[in-house]
Order: structure tokens, then sequence, then C-alpha cells
């Protein structure tokens, strides 16, 4: 592979945080920040937040040379998203890119596409790509792009977390992740921030979503409960939506409780959390 120069569009210098929370998973950590610096964007610092990982995470961070990394470490265990708000608490840039730790870019001009689309268009706030999603073995995209605040309250669309890139200013609008949430806190920060502006998204993989020591089980759990929060969440949204949607958004509500449900109960749930999220709630 040839390297595109640094910031090969000149136009472009506004200056990125890159979040990224990890917990023992230092392998995994190391491949995301790599794929940070590989960016021919070099206006980025890498926010890294060590949520009390006992592995070796804290030194292998000290042994990058990258002179923009800002390195967080918590004594007792918060959870992803308290990591994430505490990295947009710290973020210096004027735009705000997730990336989880067992996730990474797979393409070196990933941030400065992204920043070609805010360019195009003044009112777009985020902006997202498509990614390969390894437990499914193939590549997934957004299903809409523009004002889509309305969709978002019927349908869990393909924005991955680690694809997307937004304005920081939205913050002072909608608020941070909201740490109550047990599941479904990006969908509902997503939903949020619709509301204020519109979504595009580059139509090409350009991050790989890995899945590694995932107990299926407990995350079948947490996102009922992220379900059953989000909807009485924002239950007068989805009233305004008119009848016939609302009675669809309930319909599809029970569907999937059900099915999550009784995903919890057997023990070869693995097929059954794919046929909701790709039947259902996409």
């Amino acid at each position: 592979m040839i390297l595109m120069e640094k910031n090969g569009n000149k136009s472009l210098t506004e200056k990125i945080s890159v979040i990224i929370p990890s917990c023992n998973r230092s392998s995994y950590l190391s491949r995301a920040v790599k794929s940070v610096i590989n960016q021919n964007y070099d206006n980025v610092e890498i926010i890294i937040i060590n949520d009390a990982s006992t592995d070796d995470t804290k030194e292998m961070v000290a042994s990058f040379k990258y002179k923009n990394i800002v390195y967080i470490e918590n004594k007792v265990r918060m959870g992803a998203n308290y990591c994430r708000n505490m990295g947009l608490k710290k973020a210096s840039g004027e735009f705000i890119s997730f990336l989880d730790d067992d996730d990474y870019f797979s393409e070196i001009d990933k941030i400065e596409q992204q920043l070609n689309i805010f360019k195009s268009n003044k009112k777009i706030v985020f902006v997202g790509c498509g990614y390969f999603d390894k437990s499914i073995n193939r590549g997934r995209y957004p299903k809409v792009r523009g004002k889509i605040d309305k969709f978002l309250l019927l349908s869990f669309s393909n924005i991955e977390t680690s694809t997307i890139l937004f304005k920081k200013s939205v913050i002072d609008q909608v608020g941070y992740l909201d740490e109550k949430l047990p599941s479904e806190q990006n969908h509902d920060f997503f939903y949020r921030i619709s509301k204020i502006g519109e979504f595009d998204y580059v139509p090409k993989i350009m991050v790989i979503k890995d899945m590694p020591d995932i107990q299926i089980s407990s995350n079948s759990i947490k996102k009922l409960r992220g379900y059953i929060i989000y909807h009485k969440k924002h239950i007068s949204d989805i009233q305004n939506l008119g009848i016939k949607k609302f009675l669809y958004a309930m319909l599809k509500f029970v569907s999937v409780s059900i099915i999550l449900l009784i995903s919890i109960f057997i023990r070869n749930n693995l097929n059954i959390l794919k046929i909701i999220d790709e039947k259902l709630i996409n």
C-alpha cells in the first residue's frame, strides 16, 4: 500500500480528538492506536482512557512516541461510556471520533474523507461510514442520510460507534452519553444529535469491528434493559410520530423484547441475537 501524504487536502485544518476507552485489551488497543496514528490526517489527538486495566496497557501506551496522546487512568472500573464522557471533557478537538479498543480504522483517509463531507454541507453534525462486522462476516452501511431523527425512533440503523465523526459543539446542545442506560447508549446519543442536524456517511468500509470475549447471555440482559429504558425515555417523541407509526414502533418494541427475553433463557443464543440485529432492529 502506498501511503498518502499527511493532510493531502490542505484546506482541512481542524483538530480531531479520537477517544478510545480500554480495559485489559492491550494488544487490541495497540492495533486501534496504530490505525489512528497511520491516518494521513495529522492534526489528531488520541485520548486513551484506561479503565482500571490489570494488564500491561499503561506500558504499551507509554511505548508509543506519538506526541499527541492523552492518557487517563481510572483507579476503579467505571465502564465504557463513563470513559467516553471523560474523554469528551478532556478533548481539545473541534471534531470527535469514538473508537472501541477492539475496533480499528482500516483506511488511512477515514478522517479526511469524513471531514470533506462536513465541508460539503453545513447542516451536517455527524458523519459515519461503512464497516466490516466480523460477527456476521460482511460489510454493513448506514441506511439513511439527511434528517434521520424520526427514522432512528423507529429503527436501529447501522450507525456504529467506531465509525462516527461528530462536531464537539453538539455536546453543548444534547449533553453527554447517558451512563444510566445499560445498553443502547450510542443509539440514544445519535438520536439526540440527529434532532439538531443532519447525518451523512462515506459509502465505503473504513472500520473493522471486532468482537472478542463476548458474554452473550449478559449482553442479552443488558440489551433488553437498555431497549426498554430507551423507549421509555423517548416515548413522547414516539407518540408524536402519529398513530400509525406509534403502533408500528410499539409492535416492534414488543417483538424485539420478547425475542431478547427468549435469548436470555436459551443456551445457544448467539444466532438469536444475530436474527434480531439483522431482521428486526435494523
